[in-house]
C-alpha cells in the first residue's frame, strides 16, 4: 500500500495503525477532530479537521492520489453516557455512510469498516425474549455495518468489516476493561466484575492493527474478518490470568455485578479467517500482552 485514508486516526487505535502503516511506506492522509503533535509533526501525513465538514468539502481538502484503502475507525461515545445516547449513535451511523461515499469520491475502490463484537449483541437480543436490549452503541455498531454495506456496494467501493474483539495494550488510556482493571489493581483497588461466565476474547494492540493491515491488503470484498486471538473462553479465565499476573494477592469482585446482556456465541465466526486469507499470524499471547501493559500503566503512575 502507499496511499491511505484512516478517520479516527488521533485516538488509541487510529495512533497505532497510523504509525503501523507509515512503517510499511505509506502516505497517510488522517481525519479527525484534532491531533497531536506527533501526527500533525510528521511529514508523511496529511492532518485534515473533520469539524463542521460535510463530505464535498473534505473531498476538496483531501490530496489527489491513488489511495488503496479506506479506514474507517472513527466512533464517538464509545463509553460513558455517550455510549446509549440515540443521537451520538444515531451521527455515527450516517457519519459511516457519508464517509464511504467521500471514500468513492476520492477514488478509492476499498474501505475497511471497523465494527465491533457488541453488534453481534443485538443479533443475540432479537432472537431472545426478557433481557436487557443491546445498547445504542452496539446497534449503532450494527446499523453501520448493513448501512454502510449497502452504500457501498451502490457506489462501487469494495467493502470490508472487521468485527473488533475487545483490544488493549501499550498506549491506551481509556475506560476499557483491561487498561481499567489493571490499573486499578496496581493502585490497591478493588475491582469489580459480573461472574464472568460469559464467552469473551482480547486481542493485543499490535496484533489487531497488524490483522487489519493484513485484511486491508489481502483481504475479501464484503466478506467480515474476525479480529481476536481465535481462542475465546469464559472471561472470568482472563480475569483471574491478568489478576496473576499484575497482583497474585489481590481479590478481584468476581459476581460483585449483575450480568444483564447476552452471551454472544463465537460459533458463528471464522476465528482463522484473517490467517487463512492472509497469512497473519498473531505473535502477543495475553499473558505477555498483560505484562507490557502492567509495565505502560506502572510507568504512567
Amino acid at each position: 500500500m502507499e496511499n491511505v485514508i484512516v478517520t479516527g486516526a488521533n485516538g488509541f487505535i487510529g495512533k497505532t495503525l497510523v504509525n503501523a502503516l507509515l512503517a510499511k511506506g505509506c502516505c497517510v492522509t488522517a481525519l479527525d477532530v484534532r491531533f497531536d503533535d506527533v501526527l500533525a509533526d510528521d511529514p508523511r501525513v496529511t492532518c485534515i479537521s473533520v469539524l463542521n465538514k460535510d463530505v464535498p468539502a473534505l473531498a476538496k481538502e483531501i490530496p489527489a492520489a491513488d489511495y488503496h484503502c479506506f479506514f474507517h475507525l472513527a466512533w464517538a461515545g464509545t463509553s460513558g453516557p455517550a455510549r446509549a445516547d440515540y443521537d451520538v449513535q444515531l451521527s455515527n451511523v450516517k457519519l459511516t455512510c457519508d464517509y464511504i461515499k467521500l471514500c468513492a469520491e476520492v477514488g478509492c475502490k476499498r474501505v475497511v469498516y471497523a465494527s465491533s463484537i457488541n453488534e453481534m449483541e443485538t443479533y443475540e437480543y432479537l432472537q431472545s425474549d426478557d433481557i436487557d436490549p443491546a445498547g445504542g452503541y452496539s446497534t449503532g455498531k450494527l446499523a453501520a455495518h448493513l448501512m454502510g454495506e449497502t452504500v457501498a456496494k451502490m457506489t462501487g467501493v469494495e467493502f470490508i468489516p472487521v468485527i473488533i474483539t475487545n483490544i488493549y495494550g501499550v498506549g491506551e488510556k481509556s475506560a476499557r476493561m483491561i487498561y481499567t482493571a489493571i490499573r486499578k489493581l496496581i493502585h490497591k483497588e478493588h475491582c469489580s466484575f459480573t461472574a464472568g461466565y460469559q464467552t469473551y476474547d482480547f486481542i493485543y494492540i499490535t496484533d489487531a492493527i497488524n490483522a487489519i493491515i493484513a485484511v486491508a491488503e489481502k483481504g475479501k470484498p464484503f466478506n467480515r474478518y474476525y479480529i481476536g486471538s481465535g481462542e475465546p473462553k469464559p472471561l472470568r479465565e482472563f480475569l483471574l490470568e491478568m489478576r496473576d499476573l499484575v497482583d497474585p494477592a489481590a481479590e478481584i469482585g468476581l459476581g460483585d455485578l449483575p450480568f444483564k446482556g447476552v452471551n454472544v456465541s463465537y460459533d458463528q465466526f471464522d476465528l482463522k479467517k484473517v490467517e487463512r486469507d492472509t497469512g497473519y499470524v498473531n505473535q502477543i499471547p495475553f499473558a505477555q500482552g498483560i505484562k507490557m501493559t502492567a509495565d505502560y500503566i506502572r510507568e504512567e503512575a
